[in-house]
């Protein structure tokens, strides 16, 4: 009998494995990598879509103050630091706003994507337009009047 362990050896060694052998720790690492692989770009697609709100927030957000400073004068503020912005970015910091025009009957406020999110070409850049002192156009990407990518659905 060992005095060790209490435990008898019959002539053998008995030899007990704790941990993981080489080839185990490779199979358990491809099979990770291989997860990660395929769930990455859905998870970055999912963030971008998730960022798209910041965007949506900023431009409504000028649109409110917009409507706010046309019924103090004759237009529509041409800058944003007259509607009291301090800075060009939107609340997250993914995008950059800008008023691109603005007139007594509309304007047109453009949200591009910064950063990480500039990898969001699908939704570059949203717009929000007012047209006619009544009509509003919501869009993004190449074309101005359109949402072809959905950009504008949360």
């Amino acid at each position: 009998m060992n005095q060790h362990t209490g435990l008898q050896h019959c002539g053998t060694t008995n030899i007990h494995q704790l941990g993981w052998t080489l080839s185990e720790m490779m199979i358990a690492l491809a099979v990770m990598a291989i997860l990660a692989a395929l769930a990455l770009p859905g998870f970055h697609h999912q963030q971008r879509q998730a960022r798209r709100a910041d965007a949506r927030q900023a431009l409504q957000q000028v649109q409110l103050e917009q409507a706010r400073w046309r019924g103090q004068h004759e237009q529509h503020a041409e800058q944003l630091s007259s509607l009291g912005w301090s800075s060009d970015r939107s609340a997250l910091g993914h995008y950059q706003i800008a008023i691109e025009e603005a007139s007594s009957q509309g304007y047109t406020v453009k949200a591009t994507p910064i950063g990480a999110q500039a990898q969001d070409s699908a939704c570059k850049p949203m717009r929000l337009q007012l047209v006619d002192s009544a009509i509003l156009v919501l869009s993004s990407g190449a074309d101005p009047q359109t949402d072809a990518a959905k950009c504008w659905q949360p």
